[in-house]
């Protein structure tokens, strides 16, 4: 659904942006442009929040049956609602309608997974009889959405140029895509 929602929100954004790259457009841009591209971006990030949810919802009983505490699944499922609640939040509010509210719900998206994330990985690390893949995904979600946030700021404080935020917001989406992917694949074989 992710990959879907960004691929064609794209898609109907080039015609009208044909100077658009990765390099140069964040995907809140595709979501904050009238028409096709926002109607499809917005529409889709709404769907897959909830759909997100779902996922550590799955996630946390899972790792449940591998013998984690309920203190772990609340901390889980409490966090990861504080990062949804923040994606819809910024997808729900395009930055050119109310900016505060849209980079609030930045700020408790991508925090919040940084925060999600670090959780999991301890626990998926202190688990012996998991793959290391699952507990690298997760540090590796951590590091690339810390170092979005940073140049995020960098940026908006006119420290640091456009470009690396951008790009590493990409990178962000494709990460935690990966994340899911892998995830699923490892932890919903028996």
């Amino acid at each position: 659904m992710g990959l879907l929602t960004i691929l064609l929100a794209t898609l109907a954004y080039i015609p009208g942006h044909p100077e658009f790259t990765p390099f140069n457009t964040f995907l809140s841009d595709i979501g904050d442009t009238p028409g096709w591209p926002q109607a499809l971006f917005n529409s889709g990030m709404l769907i897959a929040a909830p759909l997100r949810y779902l996922v550590l919802v799955l996630f946390t009983m899972r790792m449940w049956q591998l013998g984690t505490t309920r203190r772990f699944g609340i901390a889980v499922l409490t966090i990861g609602f504080i990062a949804t609640f923040g994606t819809v939040a910024m997808t729900a509010v395009p930055f050119s309608t109310a900016p505060m509210v849209h980079k609030a719900g930045i700020g408790l998206y991508f925090l919040g997974v940084v925060f999600l994330q670090s959780i999991i990985f301890f626990k998926e690390w202190s688990i012996t009889d998991l793959p290391r893949v699952l507990p690298l995904t997760s540090i590796s979600l951590v590091a690339i959405f810390l170092f979005f946030f940073a140049a995020f700021l960098l940026y908006e404080f006119e420290v640091l140029g456009r470009t690396m935020a951008v790009i590493t917001e990409w990178f962000c989406a494709l990460t935690s895509l990966v994340w899911v992917f892998v995830h699923g694949l490892v932890l919903g074989r028996e």
